[in-house]
């Protein structure tokens, strides 16, 4: 049900706001988010909007597939034309709520969603849930480390598979906030963990051995996470935030550091942050588009200059150097990292 925990503590503003309309106007149970009354101008040359699928979480590459999750289905992409692939396996339109996507090293396709999270191997699907050891049923997150192993963030903790059984860690063993619905590894084999929830959000540090948590006590910008990258250069990055509240922090190892709006931000409230081919840092906001950092020089990209939508929930860069950008009113395809000039938006 949507009332539940789980989801309740993952549906973005103005998807709230949207049911509420929705109930009112008569109840069509269709997922929508409030639109800003404006009409904007055609995608540049070499610019796509994908639509369907609308509200994207999550995006992955597959071979010639790009596979796009979100509140209502998982759908395919064909990585070269952007046309939706017309029939899928049986069983993969029913997933609703996919709120992460991982391709392993071997190419199994990890989809993680509100029943669990389901492998599709060599044209077999299977679904873990909690009675297969998951600590929660509700997958928020799916991350493959660099030993191949498997880890799901969950409601209640996070779970990591060997290729035979789960292994969970709950607060007991040193985890910080719940659910966990960002995981990530960087390059030093250190396990991280973050949680976007907006009454008990922080970060948790995991180095095999030894737990450390890491809150607006220790130097970040606020306590929900909603991504974590690392960049070419060895930056950790921490997108956070809530309504007018966050920012994008680093880590040099000791200290944290925030970006602002004041600093070039679209937003306070970062949701995605992402490196492209060019080594140019972008930071998708949850309301204001994306900001791209290149060297010293900011530049903002919005719907009025050919976005798809208002929030960069999540960005990638396939092996022909195209870009896709989910936001919550389709996907945006650029041809590549050329096809954005950051000296052409104010």
């Amino acid at each position: 049900m949507i009332g539940s925990t789980w989801k309740r503590a993952h549906v973005r503003t103005w998807l709230i706001v949207g049911l509420v309309v929705a109930a009112i106007a008569g109840g069509t149970g269709a997922f929508m988010y409030v639109s800003r009354p404006e009409s904007y101008p055609p995608p540049p040359p070499g610019w796509q909007i994908i639509r369907p699928p609308n509200v994207v979480f999550a995006l992955a590459e597959r071979g010639d597939t790009i596979w796009a999750g979100g509140p209502e289905s998982l759908v395919a992409i064909d990585r070269s034309t952007g046309a939706l692939v017309p029939s899928l396996p049986e069983g993969w339109t029913d997933l609703k709520w996919v709120r992460d996507l991982c391709v392993d090293r071997e190419g199994t396709l990890w989809v993680a969603h509100e029943s669990g999270l389901t492998r599709w191997q060599d044209g077999e699907i299977r679904t873990y849930t909690r009675d297969d050891g998951l600590p929660s049923s509700a997958v928020t997150a799916v991350y493959e480390d660099h030993e191949g192993r498997i880890w799901a963030g969950t409601e209640t903790g996070v779970a990591r598979y060997d290729g035979a059984a789960w292994q969970f860690f709950t607060r007991k063993d040193g985890l910080g906030a719940i659910p966990v619905t960002i995981v990530f590894e960087d390059r030093d084999g250190v396990m991280w963990f973050g949680s976007d929830s907006v009454n008990d959000g922080g970060l948790t540090r995991y180095d095999g051995h030894d737990w450390s948590t890491f809150s607006t006590r220790d130097g970040l910008a606020h306590n929900t996470i909603t991504d974590i990258m690392q960049a070419s250069d060895g930056t950790l990055w921490v997108a956070t935030g809530l309504g007018n509240r966050g920012g994008a922090n680093s880590f040099d190892g000791e200290n944290w550091n925030t970006l602002t709006k004041k600093d070039g931000l679209a937003g306070q409230r970062v949701r995605s942050i992402f490196e492209d081919s060019l080594r140019r840092l972008w930071f998708g906001s949850e309301y204001d588009g994306s900001a791209i950092r290149d060297g010293d020089h900011w530049s903002v990209l919005t719907p009025r200059d050919g976005l798809a939508g208002w929030e960069v929930m999540e960005m990638i860069q396939d092996i022909s150097g195209v870009l896709w950008l989910a936001t919550e009113n389709g996907i945006t395809r650029i041809e590549s990292a050329g096809n954005v000039s950051t000296g052409s938006f104010p």
